[in-house]
């Protein structure tokens, strides 16, 4: 059995620091969904009061296009107002075994 938290691979992360806000993420994750991309997985966590991270798991099936699409996403997101701050995370790559 596979656990919870596994992604099959290749996959691609961004992370956010956010004001705690539906509205905004949800405005963050309709840019993912207007580019056609795969979001694998989307997680956030309440990092203070009012406060939360946002963690997009897309999945990277081309060669190189996503990532290219990635770094306009994260810096359109990091330009709405309550982004405290917007990250790319390392791409993460695992065989399934």
């Amino acid at each position: 059995m596979k656990p919870p938290h596994f992604l099959p691979s290749p996959h691609l992360e961004q992370v956010y620091l956010i004001e705690r806000d539906a509205g905004l993420l949800c405005r963050i994750l309709s840019l993912y969904a207007a580019r056609g991309l795969d979001v694998l997985r989307a997680e956030y966590a309440y990092a203070a009061q009012d406060v939360m991270t946002l963690k997009v798991s897309v999945a990277d099936e081309s060669e190189g296009s996503v990532e290219e699409v990635l770094r306009v996403l994260i810096g359109k997101a990091a330009s709405f107002v309550g982004v405290l701050a917007a990250a790319e995370q390392p791409a993460v790559r695992r065989r399934v075994a």
